[in-house]
């Protein structure tokens, strides 16, 4: 209804559209999308004839682009402090971060347009102040052309998946390497958004969804806003869009991408993509994914509707949404010393539940020309699909939570990261010697290929405690804040995304002093006279994993290891964990810069 009202408005009212507010999409018969300039200046213009929009810039891309920032207030305001201070509600609205994705850039400028210009929905902005980047990948945006996205069904060209860097934004939440990335969460802990709507477009098969949505779940999540979002969040939105005519489903993967009867999956995601990033920070972050194989103009239409039902729900439960984020803040600050905090959980594959799926008849028949399974869908055969679903969690990686980190000063590139994520980070006044836990990084392997520009390591851990002493200056996280989960995914080297597994830390791998083998030879043969227990050691060694003793090279360093010439970091992770409360000799806040 709402849609018909809006078209009708368009048709019918000349008053309203005698300066022409129809966006680039609208007068391209709802097939195109416009360029990054067009954006710019339709964006503008906006800001122009409504005192109720601002536009204004987060920062600027590699190739020195803004990455634009429109605000729309009713009131006209235009910073944090002022819509805390009148008691509303922040919602920030991203779209294009995958710049070929361009459904909710175009859903955005229209509900912008029907909010500050016609005021069809001047409504939404009873309690909220609504932030909209239109273009998160500005670079990536104007790689612009008809080849870039091959399963997807318009707008005639678009924008490119990565950045100019060629970094994937939604894989840079957490590792943050990207400029574009490092402004983002500048504006972001200003800004502390109280909701987040990540707009994007998916394919991978064929069903009658429009749209699928991805948010946390338990266990990755604090409990406040885990049950805001089964509670209140994804029934409202399911029962309006359903009533509307766009049924939506949450966002899943293939259990068997040659027969989807064999179920869907619920992956949960990691704070390397903006849905775990916002678990993480304890806030809501929606990922929207409108299905690439629909029309344009149904995937613009389904993304603008759920943006007006979220806009309309947040001002129907502002109150409950600031209490359950409040909630989940001291939550993750009061993790008690020694709690077991979960790093990382996958999907229970032996758990499912059956559901009846909207999808379309599908046939499988074997391919006569790549030799593997040819699926093909049926658009226009819609179909009831009885099916499990697999959503259950397990968490499979865990760590139990310090009294605070010790990180020596001249990880600097380390220290800032978890500045820029909104953590504390204090300083040692004063040297001081205390034992800690730390981690000794064994059985490590690189993977084959690269990912996002860094080879991973998988590696394994072996615990000890030692006594280290600590300089003047070392950084300490002590665990009291809200940012406890974004502490440990980035400090626990085991978590999914922590500056181990991204690679931040493989100099520690690496050895800086070498020695000849006719040096070891002779060291080794002195080793073993003072020590004959030492050769009973290698001999098992040797005897009980070959593979690792491939050489000559291997089987002297077996000695070398065990000599005081040694480096003794080597593989020893540099973060220490201290593990019970007390007294630290640190600087003042006040003396902080």
């Amino acid at each position: 209804m709402r849609i018909l009202l809006i078209v009708v408005l368009l048709l019918l009212s000349p008053l309203l559209f005698s300066q022409d507010w129809a966006t680039y999409y609208e007068k391209s018969g709802f097939e195109e999308t416009p360029r990054y300039r067009q954006t710019i200046k339709y964006s503008k213009r906006l800001a122009k004839a409504s005192d109720w929009v601002h536009y204004t810039s987060i920062g600027k891309s590699p190739q020195g682009r803004d990455i634009p920032l429109i605000i729309v207030d009713k009131d006209g305001l235009k910073t944090p402090e002022q819509a805390r201070a009148a008691g509303k509600a922040i919602l920030l609205f991203q779209s294009a971060i995958h710049a070929g994705e361009s459904d909710g850039k175009d859903a955005s400028l229209m509900l912008i347009r029907d909010i500050a210009i016609t005021k069809v929905d001047e409504h939404l902005l009873k309690d909220v102040m609504l932030l909209f980047i239109p273009i998160f990948n500005v670079d990536g945006h104007e790689r612009f052309g008809p080849f870039n996205r091959i399963n997807q069904n318009g707008p005639k060209e678009m924008g490119f998946r990565s950045t100019a860097q060629l970094l994937n934004l939604n894989r840079d939440f957490l590792k943050a390497e990207s400029p574009e990335m490092k402004a983002w969460l500048k504006f972001y802990h200003r800004w502390r958004p109280d909701f987040l709507v990540d707009n994007h477009a998916t394919d991978g098969a064929d069903w009658q969804y429009p749209l699928t949505y991805g948010v946390a779940k338990r266990q990755t999540m604090a409990t406040p806003l885990a049950d805001w979002t089964n509670d209140v969040l994804e029934p409202y939105l399911k029962e309006k869009m359903a009533t509307d005519g766009y049924p939506i489903h949450p966002y899943f993967r293939l259990k068997n991408r040659s027969d989807i009867s064999k179920g869907v999956i619920h992956y949960p995601f990691s704070p390397r993509f903006s849905t775990g990033y916002g678990a993480a920070q304890n806030r809501i972050f929606f990922l929207v994914e409108c299905h690439a194989l629909k029309d344009y103009q149904a995937r613009v239409t389904a993304n603008l509707l759920l943006m007006r039902h979220m806009i309309e729900l947040i001002n129907k439960e502002k109150t409950s949404l600031l209490t359950a984020n409040d909630a989940a803040d001291i939550e993750s600050s009061e993790f008690a010393i020694g709690e077991t905090i979960a790093l990382n959980v996958k999907v229970d594959m032996q758990d499912s539940t059956m559901i009846d799926f909207l999808g379309v008849d599908y046939d499988v028949q074997p391919s006569d020309l790549s030799g593997g399974q040819w699926v093909r869908y049926y658009s226009d055969k819609p179909k009831s699909i009885r099916m499990p679903h697999f959503e259950q969690t397990v968490v499979t990686d865990s760590a139990i939570l310090p009294y605070a980190y010790f990180i020596p000063q001249e990880w600097l590139e380390h220290i800032e990261l978890l500045e820029r994520h909104g953590v504390r980070v204090d300083r040692l006044k004063r040297p001081l010697e205390i034992k800690v836990s730390r981690y000794l990084i064994t059985d490590i392997t690189f993977r084959k290929r690269s990912f996002e520009g860094t080879i991973l390591a998988d590696f394994g851990l072996e615990p000890f405690e030692e006594t280290v002493y600590y300089s003047e200056g070392t950084a300490v996280i002590i665990t009291n804040q809200r940012s406890n989960r974004i502490i440990a995914a980035l400090l626990e080297p085991h978590a999914p995304d922590s500056f181990l597994r991204w690679g931040k830390w493989n100099r520690i791998f690496e050895r800086r002093e070498y020695a000849e083998d006719y040096f070891l030879e002779k060291m080794a043969r002195r080793m073993i006279a003072e020590d004959p227990q030492l050769k009973v050691e290698f001999d098992e060694a040797v005897a009980a994993n070959p593979e690792k003793f491939p050489s000559h090279w291997a089987k002297l360093y077996f000695f070398y290891a065990r000599s005081p010439y040694f480096e003794r970091d080597i593989n020893m992770y540099p973060v220490g964990r201290l593990m019970g409360a007390r007294p630290l000799p640190l600087v003042p806040q006040s003396e902080q810069e």
